[in-house]
Formats: structure tokens, sequence, C-alpha cells
């Protein structure tokens, strides 16, 4: 039998009372410590024989139900990991502490685990345990062994009239630790998670995450030891306001960091056996975001591209199409309207981590508006951002869409321009009018309402092609216009905005954001002639036909009206008093009027008469023309064969023999030759 020999090395600490120690069994250093007086905290030291010293390693919070004053005992086990068992009456409660967290505590809090707390000895002041998992608690003169990790299976191990005050063992159990393993990271950055080891019915451990970093989280449950062939399941439920449908959980254990055959798979819960062999059962719990927020705001300015503030009502669009795997909308609807706020909020569900898709984000414009700008930040879970510019109301593509992103739009739409544009139309056709649109000056002129804001200029130019106005009532004038044409009223009308126009015959009242044409029309008149027949005297003669020749060589024949009224003329000659003219409708151009009838008893006058229908010379009034009495035949006298007819035959009688002297003369003329 071996036998023992103080160190003189002591340690003193007010308000602890020291409790055990044991030997780190994978360095060999000596550790040793106590709760204070409350068992609400364990002070751990550490011995180091090369200069026989004692120092604070740190302290561990042990106050998770607390019951007062506490003993218990400490041991490690293969791998360096420390279990502190503190009984407080009759409860009996493992504190675990990895031996990563050992080796890096220099004198301040610890990390460690706390499992639940079971029923078992009263007064325990030792605790060891064996390679098969089983833990011996000691009580003064008895010591008792529990199948671990649920203390089951109550034995009595040895009893005596000896008093033990500490127990220790070189072996060391298998243990199981449930571990957190966030990837990508959370949904909501307050997402917390909770984990949990049941052995049947019976809780082992549990605990929370915290903070909002990645990867392996440091809050675990164990390592707790834990007997071979014991079967432990393992869960993890949502905390903080998380919700689990938002992630896709898998989940795998290893034994000494070597998959175990069967026990992985996708889900939230599982469950293991603590295999015969090997000695570290690590089972992780691994959560990735199956979900990806997409936000719209629209927000409005006035026409300067000032007043910012929320556009409600608006209609905007974020229509999520899967590239890879599936992935739902929550609104299903590819649009909404904005609320109060300017807010407008989509939940995509993708169906797996590895889920992939394509948003397209649009604006249905309103009327009165424009688009001004827009952009999209998308913030990815490891914190990185992505910036998509948006250049016009129309769907824009956002590719690459996956789990965990947040994807954050803007559209900023302004009030239109208020624009007048003032429109010249001239019709020709009728009279062949000369004139052309830009021969007239078009001017509005508005009220205190507008600013006196004055616009003016041909048609087509800039000056009144969609002028920049503000909004009030604007006056509609003309100027410089050639002769011989007839406006219409001023017609407006919308090409965008509030849709109405209040318009008269010459002035516009404009709301903010109108875009208003206003247009006026010019028609060339056309001309007509007038002249009329006369005798000698002047007395107007009846039944007289005309030709008049227009500009393009086509003949009218006109042929006198006599009649009661005008409409009753239904010919060229509108005037219905006899040997008076009036022909309208006249293009203008040149024109040739001639007598082609003359009236009955009177000698045609044939002379052309030339004149000029033009915009400064409508209506043109050629006169009178005068036509001359045919010379009259005189009567046979009464009674008798009148002298007349003698004189008749005598000259023909001498014209006859004229002829026949001539022709003799050629005949002798002839002969000689």
């Amino acid at each position: 039998m071996g036998s023992w020999k103080s160190t003189e090395a002591t340690q003193s600490k007010s308000g602890v009372q020291f409790i055990g120690g044991a030997v780190d069994l994978s360095t060999g250093v000596f550790y040793f410590g106590g709760f204070n007086g409350g068992g609400t905290t364990f002070s751990l030291y550490s011995y180091d024989s090369s200069d026989n010293s004692t120092s604070l390693k740190g302290t561990i919070d042990t106050s998770a139900d607390s019951g007062g004053s506490a003993n218990g005992d400490i041991a490690f086990d293969a791998n360096g990991n420390l279990f502190i068992v503190r009984g407080s009456g009759t409860t009996t409660t493992v504190f675990s502490v990895t031996s990563a967290n050992l080796a890096k505590a220099n004198g301040g809090t610890i990390s460690s685990s706390k499992s639940a707390g079971f029923t078992t000895n009263s007064n325990v002041n030792g605790v060891s345990f064996d390679a098969a998992g089983k833990a011996y608690l000691g009580t003064g003169d008895t010591i008792t062994s529990y199948d671990m990790p649920n203390w089951s299976n109550r034995q009595s191990f040895a009893s005596g009239s000896w008093s033990s005050t500490d127990l220790a063992s070189c072996s060391s159990p298998a243990t199981i630790t449930l571990q957190k393993d966030v990837q990508g990271g959370r949904v909501k950055s307050s997402d917390q998670f909770g984990l949990s080891l049941k052995q049947g019915g019976t809780e082992l451990g549990s605990a929370t995450t915290t903070g909002s970093a990645t990867g392996i989280q440091e809050e675990i449950v164990g390592p707790l030891p834990a007997k071979r062939g014991a079967v432990i399941t393992f869960s993890e439920t949502a905390a903080n306001g998380a919700t689990l449908d938002d992630y896709g959980s898998t989940y795998a254990c290893t034994i000494d960091d070597k998959p175990i055959n069967g026990v992985s798979g996708e889900g939230r819960s599982g469950s293991v056996t603590i295999p015969n062999t090997g000695e570290i059962v690590v089972c992780t719990i691994t959560n990735a975001p199956l979900t990806a927020d997409v936000s719209i705001h629209k927000d409005v300015v006035d026409e300067n591209g000032e007043n910012k503030k929320p556009g409600k009502d608006w209609t905007v669009g974020a229509k999520a199409t899967a590239t890879t795997d599936a992935v739902s909308s929550n609104p299903s609807a590819a649009t909404q309207k904005t609320n109060s706020n300017g807010d407008a909020k989509w939940g995509l569900k993708f169906s797996k981590t590895t889920g992939r898709a394509t948003v397209a984000i649009s604006e249905t414009q309103q009327d009165g508006f424009e688009f001004k700008e827009g952009s999209c930040s998308i913030t990815h879970l490891d914190g990185s951002k992505d910036t998509k510019k948006l250049t016009s109301d129309k769907s824009t593509d956002l590719t690459g869409i996956k789990p965990g992103d947040s994807v954050d739009c803007t559209y900023v739409n302004k009030v239109r321009d208020t624009a007048l544009t003032l429109v010249k139309k001239v019709d020709n056709k009728a009279a062949a009018g000369t004139a052309k649109d830009t021969d007239w000056t078009l001017k509005a002129d508005g009220d205190a309402a507008s600013g006196n804001k004055t616009i003016e200029g041909t048609t087509g130019s800039s000056e009144v092609t969609k002028a920049k106005v503000k909004a009030g009532k604007y006056s509609l004038s003309e100027a410089g216009a050639p002769k011989g044409y007839e406006a219409s009223d001023w017609v407006c009308k919308p090409s965008a905005g509030s849709g109405t126009v209040t318009s008269d015959k010459s002035s516009v009242t404009l709301n903010s954001g109108d875009d208003v044409t206003c247009t006026i029309t010019n028609t060339a008149k056309t001309g007509a002639v007038t002249w009329g027949k006369t005798d000698e005297s002047g007395n107007a003669l009846k039944g007289s036909v005309w030709t008049l020749t227009g500009p393009d060589g086509s003949e009218l024949t006109i042929e006198d009206c006599a009649a009661a009224s005008a409409s009753e003329c239904n010919g060229q000659d509108k005037d219905p008093a006899a040997g008076n003219f009036s022909v309208t409708g006249l293009k203008w151009g040149d024109y040739t009027l001639t007598e082609k009838k003359a009236p009955t008893g009177y000698l045609l006058d044939d002379t052309p008469h030339p004149f000029t229908v033009s915009g400064s010379a409508l209506d043109k009034s050629l006169g009178s023309y005068t036509n001359e009495q045919k010379p009259q035949v005189a009567l046979p006298l009464t009674g008798g064969t009148g002298s007349q007819i003698y004189l008749i035959g005598g000259a023909a009688l001498l014209a006859a023999a004229g002829a026949i002297a001539l022709l003799k003369g050629l005949r002798r003329r002839n002969r000689k030759h």
C-alpha cells in the first residue's frame, strides 16, 4: 500500500469551502476547488508541481437550481473534460466544463453546461466514473452507483463504518454532447435555438443559444458521462421569437470525430445509442435559413424633386421564380399596394437551403407622376451586400436570391412636370390656301397661380412644345394670322396627368402634373365673285350664260338664275335676281370669266375678264358688263312688192356678169402660153 506525503502547498480563500480535487487525466494536472456559501459559484484552482504553487484557474457559475449550501466533488475524463458534481440536499447536478474552455481559462468566468437536477443521495461528498458509464457517489459511509446520464439503476456499491471524504478513479466514461451549428446566419438577428438531451422521458440537460454568431454556438448540452448502450434523444426548439420553419434543420452524430452510421438526416430531432467503443459522442443539429425577405418602399417628391414623403396605395411587385429547387411567396400575389408608410413586404420560403430564385421587382406608374430613381440592396447572411440600380418603373430582375437574403428596394417617383403644348393646324384643302402652320405665333398667358408664366412660339418649337409650366389658368391666343383664314376654338386634351382638362374656347386650367395639348385650327376661306349683265341703258338683262375658267384650267358653266329666292337657285349662280351673278366656294388663284351666250336679242360679248382670288381678296366684284342690242331687220311695204327685192336682184346680176368676164380673160391668157 502506498503512503501519502504532504506537499506543504496551501490555498485559502475567504468565502470558499473547498470540497474536492481531481487529476486531469489528459494532462496530469491536479485541480481542486470549492463552492461559495450559497453554492452559486465554484472556484477552481490548479497545482503546479514544478514550483509547488497554486493559482486560481477561474470560477464557474453554479447558481442554476441552487438550493443553498452545497457539497460535492470534481472529476475528469480522459479527454480533459471537467465534471463538477454539486450536491444540494438530495439533488445532484453536473456542471460540465469542456477541455477547450478549461484550457483558455485565465482567472475569470469559465463557461460551463448544466445538467438537469436528479434526486440521488444526500450529503454527497465524492464522485467518480468508470469506463462503462457508471457514476459513484460517496456520502460518508456509503458509496452508491448509478447508470449515467439519467442517474438511474441506483445500487449500493459499498458501505461500512468508515467515513469517505472524496472519491477518485483513473477510468474514463464515454460522454455525449449536443451542440448547435448555425450556418449562414439567422433569419432575424434575434433568433435563438433551444437544445435538449433526453433519455426516455427524462430531461438530461438543456441550453439556449445567445448572440448572433454563426458556426458552432458556445452554448451546448454536456459533455455528460453516459453508459454504453444508452439510447439518448436530442432535439431543438425555437427561442426568442424564432420560427423553425424559417430554417432547414439537419442532424448528425459522431464518435471520436467519425460519423455514426444511421445517425444523420434532415429534421429537428434524432436519437443515438452510445457505442460500446469510443469515448466522445457529439451530436450536432445544423440550421440554415430557408427564407428571404423582400421589401419595397415608395417615396414621392414634388415637381422640383423636393418634399419627399411616403407613397401610399402604389402598386408594386415582387414576383419570385425558382431557378433551383422550389420557392413560395407570402403573400402569394405578385403585386400589392403600399401601406401608409409606403411599404410592401413579401416573405420567400425555399424548399432547400440550396434553393435560388429570380425576383422581378416592378411598380405601376400613376397618372401625374414619373419615375425618378430607384435601387435595390441585397444583404446576405454573411453581411455582404449587392446593389442593383433601378432605371425605370419596368420590371427589373434580381437574380441569385437565396435563403437568408434580405432584399430592400426603394422607388422614388416625382410629380410629373406640368406641361403645356400649343399646336397650330392649317386646313388649306377647300380653298387651296397658301399659309403654313408656322406663320402663326401661339401664346399662353398664365394667371397669378401659375406665377404669371407665359409661353410663346410657333407650333413645333421647344418654346410651346411640352413647355414646363406651373399649375394654373392660361389664356390662349394667336398672333400674326395671315389673311383669309378663319380660326376655330382652342381644343385642349390631356396626354398625361389628372386626365381631366377644364377649358373653354380660349383658356385652359392645368392641375399639377398635367400634360395638356391645346390645338387651334385655321381654315382657309373660299372666295366669291359677283357681276352683272345690263343693256346700254343700265337695265339688267337676264338669260346670259358664262364660262368661268379656274386656276387649274377647269371650266364652270354659269347660267343666270332668276328666282324668287336664293334657295331656289340650284346652279352655280346663287343670286336670284335676273342679270345679277354670284358664284361662291372659289379656291384661291387666277380666274377668267367669259360670256358664252348673250341674252336674247343682244350681241355676244366674248371679251375675257380675268380676276384673282386670294387671302387678301376673297370677295371679287367685277361690276356690270353691257351687251349691245342686235340691229333690227326692215319689214316689207304694205300692199305690194317692196323696192328692196329689186335692188338685191340687180346686185346679183352684176356679180354674175363680172365672174363670166373674169373667166374669159383667163382662158385667153392660157392660149397665149
